[in-house]
């Protein structure tokens, strides 16, 4: 389970991944904790970042342990399943592209 200043950054693009493992298509959305998402938002992401992040997928606030789904209601439970076994074609990273602010910044 990562554990650094990015740990939750970490945890919602394994949510995506194995979304992408499974499903062949990315998720239109991540459902996870209110506190991670006011990390990723308020510490982790310029403004800019954070609005290219929401103008691929949206991250919403929500009672989940970083769950990727879409409007058919297929899904990816990260805090069920963890990191999926196999790798996606295009990682959450690479298709979102933007980094984390370094610790300290």
């Amino acid at each position: 389970m990562p554990n650094g200043h990015d740990k939750n950054w970490i945890r919602v693009c394994a949510a995506i991944d194995g979304f992408r493992v499974r499903h062949g298509r990315w998720p239109t959305r991540v459902r996870l904790f209110p506190v991670a998402l006011a990390e990723l938002r308020d510490h982790l992401f310029t403004p800019a970042d954070f609005a290219k992040i929401n103008s691929k997928i949206a991250l919403v606030a929500d009672d989940a342990p970083m769950v990727a789904e879409d409007d058919t209601g297929a899904t990816y439970n990260y805090g069920k399943e963890g990191f999926s076994k196999q790798k996606p074609d295009v990682s959450a990273a690479e298709w979102l592209a933007v980094k984390p602010k370094p610790e300290g910044f």
